[in-house]
Parts: C-alpha cells; sequence; structure tokens
C-alpha cells in the first residue's frame, strides 16, 4: 500500500495531535500515524491528562497557546454537558473535575481521546485528516536533503504500508525517525564538560535514561473489595524498588503521606492526601453518583531498571515495567497503612474505561525522556535555571516558537542516575531546536527537540510538547505555501513565520499579562522577538495599560536606538509625545505597523533583520 499527503506525521503523540489539528485548517493534507489505539500520547494512551502545567506565570490564556486552551475548555465542556455539576463545580469558572493538587486540569484520560477524536472529526470527515492506529514506523526514506517516504508496520499482521510526503513531522514518543534518517542525536545524560551544566554528572552517561511510567487509574469504591491476584515475584518487586509507600509532594518513604488526610511537613506545610496528588474525578464537583477517581503515577510504580530507548528486549522492559504497577496496586489494596489504622485498601477499584484496556492500566507507558536532535541549538539547564538570571526571563531565543514554564523536573534514570527538581526562569522554545541542516522537510513536532536531559525536563510537559507540535504544524504549512524560503528559516521567512504563530495565537514572549485575545498581541510579541522593545527585566508583566506619560523614557529609548540602527520613526515619537495620555498598547501598535509598512517598502525597519539582510548583500 503506498500512497501520498503533503505532510507526514509520524506517531500520534500530544505534540503530534496538535501538529495535526494546526494542519486540518490550512488545506494541506495530512496522514497521522501512530502505534497506538488512542492517539494524544501522555494525555490520552498513557493515561496521564493530569497537564503538567505550573500554577504561575502559567495561567488559562497567558503564556500558553490558544489551541492549548481550546483544548482544556473542550474537556471542561464535556464534563459539563455529560455530567451533572454540584454548586460547587458549577462555580468554578474554569472546572477542574479531579480537583488535583499538581494541575489546572487533571481529568479522565479517556475523555481526553474523546474529545481529540471530536475536534479532528470535521477534517477526517472531509478528507483533509487522515489517522491510522496500529502501524508503527519500520523505515525512512531519503534523497539528498530531503524525505521521500515513511513506510510503516502493522502490529496486528506485519504488513507494511508506504506513504509519500511533503514535509515530514516526528511526532513519535522516543524520536524514532532519527536513526531512520542518520540525524545526529543525544540520549541519557551528557557530561559536565559538553554543555557546562551545573548540575550534569561529569562523565557521560547514554543509558541512563529517565524512567517510565504505567500509569493506572483507580477508582474508590466504599464496602466493595476489589482484591486483584497477588502478582508473581511480588515481595522481590517490592524490595527492588526499594519499598512502596504513599506519595504526595513534601513527603517521601521515610514520611509517607495519608490516604484521604491532609498532614504537615516538619517546617509546617501543608500535604495533601495522597489521593489527591492527581486525582481526576472529585465527588465535590458533581451532584450525580461520582465516585473518586485517581490516576496513579508516584514514585512508587516509577521504572528505572533499565531503560525502554533502545533496548534489545523492548517487549521484556515494557512487561516489567507493567508488572511493576501490577504490584502497586496490590500493595495499595492490601499492604497500605490505613489512615484510621489496619492495613489495605482493597476498595480501590482498577478502572478499564478510562484506559482502553481489560485491568486499568495505561496502554502505553508515560515517557519522560526521548532520543534528542542535534539540532542547531541545543537548550541547556543553564538556559533556564533561575539560579542563572538575575532576570525574570530565561535565556532569549529571538527565533522563540513559543514558551514553557516549570521545573526542571528529572526524574530518577536507569543505571543508577540521580533525579533533579531544581527552579526555572520563565523559558521560551527556539526554532533552531526543532530543526537540522540535513534536511529540508523535517521537523520534530514533540519531545525528541534539541535539549539536554536536563532541560529535557522542563520541555517535555504537557503545555510545551503542544507548543513544539503545534509550532511544527505551522513551520510544515509555512514552507509547503511560500516555496522558495530560506531553510532552516531565517530572515524574513523566519518573520513572517512568526507573525503566522502568534496569528494563531501562540505567544513567543514572556508576559503573564498579555493574553492571546488582547488586541495588541501581536505588536507586542513580535516587537518583543525582533529586539525592538522587550519587556521589563525584573518581571513578566507588559503593563499595557499605563499611559505614555508613564512610560515615556522607554518609549524615547526604543525610538532612539532604531534611529541609532538607521530607522527613523521619529514622526511617531513627535506626535505621541503630544498625545501622552495614549496608552502603551496604542503606542505599540503604532509602532509596530509603521514598521510592518516600511519593510513592505523595502525601507529599513526591524534593525536585527535589516543588519542581517545588508549582511547577505555584501556577499
Amino acid at each position: 500500500m503506498s500512497n501520498h499527503h503533503d505532510v507526514v506525521i509520524v506517531g500520534g503523540s500530544f505534540g503530534a495531535v496538535a501538529a495535526a489539528q494546526t494542519l486540518s485548517s490550512t488545506g494541506h493534507t495530512v496522514v497521522l500515524v501512530d502505534e497506538f489505539d488512542w492517539i494524544g500520547g501522555q494525555a490520552t494512551s498513557q493515561g496521564l491528562c493530569v497537564l503538567d502545567d505550573m500554577h504561575d506565570p502559567i495561567s488559562e490564556k497567558a503564556g500558553v497557546n490558544r489551541s492549548y486552551y481550546q483544548f482544556r475548555e473542550r474537556v471542561r465542556a464535556h464534563y459539563r454537558k455529560h455530567r451533572e455539576l454540584s454548586a460547587f463545580g458549577k462555580a468554578q469558572i474554569h472546572l477542574n473535575p479531579g480537583n488535583a493538587l499538581c494541575s489546572h486540569l487533571a481529568a479522565e484520560s479517556h475523555i481526553a481521546h474523546r474529545v481529540i477524536l471530536e475536534w479532528l472529526k470535521p477534517a477526517v470527515d472531509e478528507g483533509r485528516l487522515t489517522i491510522k492506529t496500529g502501524w508503527k514506523i519500520h523505515e525512512m526514506e531519503k534523497i539528498g536533503k530531503r524525505v521521500t517516504a515513511a513506510i510503516f508496520k502493522n502490529l496486528s499482521n506485519g504488513e507494511l504500508m508506504r506513504i509519500e510526503g511533503s514535509f515530514f513531522l516526528d511526532g513519535t514518543e522516543m524520536g524514532d525517525t532519527l536513526p531512520l534518517l542518520l540525524l545526529p542525536y543525544m540520549k541519557g545524560s551528557e557530561s559536565r564538560s559538553e554543555f557546562g551544566e551545573p548540575h550534569a554528572p561529569e562523565e557521560a552517561r547514554p543509558n541512563s535514561i529517565q524512567s517510565i511510567t504505567f500509569c493506572a487509574t483507580v477508582e474508590w469504591a466504599p464496602g466493595e473489595n476489589n482484591a486483584l491476584p497477588k502478582p508473581e515475584n511480588y515481595e522481590a518487586v517490592r524490595e527492588r524498588q526499594g519499598g512502596f509507600f504513599l506519595f504526595s509532594p513534601g513527603r517521601s518513604q521515610s514520611r509517607p503521606a495519608y490516604m484521604w488526610k491532609t498532614s504537615r511537613t516538619p517546617n509546617g506545610e501543608l500535604c495533601v492526601p495522597s489521593w489527591f496528588y492527581r486525582s481526576v474525578i472529585d465527588p465535590k464537583n458533581f451532584a450525580d453518583d461520582a465516585r473518586p477517581r485517581a490516576v496513579i503515577n508516584v514514585p512508587s510504580n516509577d521504572y528505572h531498571e533499565e531503560p525502554l530507548l533502545e533496548s534489545e528486549s523492548p517487549e521484556r522492559v515494557l512487561a516489567d515495567a507493567r508488572h511493576l504497577t501490577q504490584c502497586y496496586l496490590y500493595w495499595l489494596q492490601n499492604e497500605a497503612p490505613r489512615d484510621e489504622g489496619g492495613f489495605g485498601y482493597p476498595e480501590i477499584r482498577p478502572v478499564p474505561e478510562a484506559t482502553g484496556t481489560p485491568d486499568g492500566i495505561a496502554m502505553a507507558p508515560y515517557i519522560r525522556e526521548s532520543r534528542r536532535l542535534r539540532a542547531r541549538t541545543i537548550v541547556r539547564e543553564q538556559d533556564v535555571h533561575r539560579d542563572c538570571f538575575e532576570t525574570a526571563r530565561g535565556s532569549i531565543f529571538n527565533d522563540s516558537i513559543g514558551l514553557g514554564g516549570y521545573w526542571l523536573d528529572v526524574h530518577k534514570c536507569s543505571g543508577g542516575g540521580r533525579g533533579l527538581w531544581e527552579p526555572t526562569a520563565a523559558y521560551q522554545i527556539p526554532y533552531t531546536a526543532m530543526v537540522t541542516d540535513e534536511l529540508v522537510n523535517f521537523s520534530v513536532a514533540g519531545k525528541c527537540l534539541g535539549v539536554t536531559q536536563i532541560a529535557n525536563g522542563a520541555y517535555r510537559l504537557h503545555p510545551e510538547e503542544w507548543a513544539i507540535g503545534q509550532a511544527a504544524g505551522v513551520m510544515a504549512a509555512y514552507c509547503l505555501t511560500h516555496q522558495e524560503h530560506e531553510w532552516p528559516l531565517a530572515g524574513w521567512d523566519l518573520h513572517r513565520y512568526q507573525q503566522e504563530l502568534v496569528r494563531a495565537g501562540i505567544p513567543l514572549y514572556w508576559y503573564e499579562d498579555i493574553t492571546f485575545e488582547h488586541p495588541a498581541f501581536e505588536a507586542f510579541q513580535m516587537l518583543a522577538v525582533r529586539g525592538v522593545w522587550t519587556g521589563a527585566a525584573t518581571h513578566l508583566r507588559a503593563d499595557s495599560e499605563h499611559s505614555l506619560c508613564q512610560i515615556r523614557p522607554e518609549f524615547h529609548r526604543v525610538v532612539d536606538q532604531l534611529k541609532e540602527n538607521g530607522t527613523d520613526v521619529m514622526d511617531i515619537r513627535t506626535t505621541l509625545d503630544i498625545a501622552h495620555n495614549i496608552r502603551k498598547y496604542d503606542t505599540m501598535s503604532v509602532l509596530y505597523q509603521r514598521l510592518e509598512e516600511l519593510a513592505r517598502n523595502n525601507a529599513p525597519s526591524y534593525p536585527d533583520l535589516q543588519a542581517r539582510q545588508t549582511v547577505a548583500s555584501a556577499h
């Protein structure tokens, strides 16, 4: 079987879905091919629709893509439509079905999957998008610097399917296309000397890869005995894991959490009950017969005995990791200390309907670490770690395609590699971490971008993966629409590509008080990434409502700097100085429109693009 599509998305991860969603409205034909029955990766097949968003500065609409916000709202709308909410649930502007500690939106994975399919259905029905599941990438074909086809293998019958395309995206969980395309990549821990990262080990450890986890969805069923059979080698697995315990942030093996009761750390901080760490259904939100449900994804079922990535026996590793979760579920039912005394919670019931599997354990493991492309830009720990900056933002990337805002969260690794939990400054995702000079029609669309293992800890989460995937989709559409373009995109091509991102509601520069709904969103974003008018160093506010009389020195510096670089907009300064009550957002909008007008007339406009054009002309 062979066919052709404009864009071929290899894999069905959360980022792959973001790419497919944005491409489905561009007029290009798209095919998405994944090995699992459910597309959506960590939010669906991996059983973790407990979205890892930091509470601050990310909000519902600031710091995230508009389409990511729409995904969250669609999940909430599903519960509002199909479940009866309590007064407490109805009162929430942004419903959180599970009221989980660690997420703005904690919901069931099968609902996330249903929402994704419903969202993509119009494109599928109209033939713009084709989704194929049960197929795994087998081989990639290329001629020179162009990828020409992907060959997939059916996991049921071994049939091969060849799909030709004009642009290819890697939306797999582990960067499966990179070795098939003979692209250089990294895996495991880099040495401290390679990138100068403060927390990197002295020597590289390519097989020290973050743990994988088979998440389970469970339900609290009072009065029921849902006892599972004792897993084989249960005691040995429990001891190998260092013992099992009830986890909640701030608690450990020596000081475990309660299942249902709150507690305090030695320094007085509140610890939530273990159940509510990743609760996905809280009955307090509902007026129907809802029972509490939660996702089990804790240190006790993190599998770090050996890596799945490039394992010689992947089926055995997957079976061992799944077996670990079965053992932990048995411990919960039989040996976990009860809050009121005694042991075991036989009331806990695995929920097959939430995972699409017979046992309530996810059909795919939660993958934290992929192969990582040796891209033109490699993001390092010191590009995002808070202690490396005296400013509110991390390293500034003028080729930014999206934003992130999570901690450097590296889980325990195979081979004894230690975990890491370190604070970050608000950070960006650079375009040049997604592409390679070696291929002109290929981009990553998920976790396999150019980051170190440590930086990956901040770039692997739900909103970051979505941002990467959507940016890859917009990039593919741009390259197919503009046949004559630089590669990698640079200069005016990069500028126009970033404009398309911003117009799609994607923030590129960190402002916590300017959302994609703001009428001057494009002006604030584009002036910042061009380096014309950036935010304050000490905070993330745009202060868009300030009048010019409050920001006059700042405005004058911007205009003076433009003039020094050959762009004269002094007439705007003269006019606005008179109308000194004009707001900052209107000031920036006027300036942005003038620079765009100058650019259209080939007059000096943006200094960074003008300087590049001058250098190119000289050569």
